[in-house]
């Protein structure tokens, strides 16, 4: 049994995880509907299967499923999220033939952030 003050630890730690995971699903959700209002391309559908992947890692987490599979849950979702992002930046950097529209660290950025995600995840 857990001391009372590392149980509580435990449950923020756990809370905060999930939270930050959550904000990462839905902004992520918000971009691929929107960019999908403009006009439909294939890599938002990977995009947001990767995004429903990701928020599903929040309930495994919360109820405690089996095994590490929240953590396989954000590392498959947050995975999907990178390469659909890093192969729209590609995508657009090509179509308007302007280098400066492909900001490499902001796709290193979304990795670490998911790889830490991943990390307490596992933790958790």
């Amino acid at each position: 049994m857990l001391p009372e003050n590392d149980l509580l630890f435990l449950v923020v730690w756990t809370l905060t995880v999930c939270a930050l995971a959550l904000v990462f699903g839905l902004l992520h959700l918000i971009a691929c509907i929107s960019a999908m209002v403009k006009g439909y391309r294939p890599w938002q559908t990977v995009m947001l299967i990767g995004c429903l992947i990701t928020l599903a890692a929040v309930p495994a987490c919360i109820l405690g499923w089996s095994g590490n599979l929240d953590a396989i849950l954000m590392a498959a979702g947050g995975g999907t999220v990178c390469g659909a992002a890093f192969y729209n930046g590609r995508r657009a950097m090509k179509e308007a033939g302007d280098k400066r529209l492909f900001h490499l660290s902001h796709h290193i950025s979304r990795l670490a952030f998911v790889l830490v995600l991943v990390m307490n995840f596992i933790r958790v």
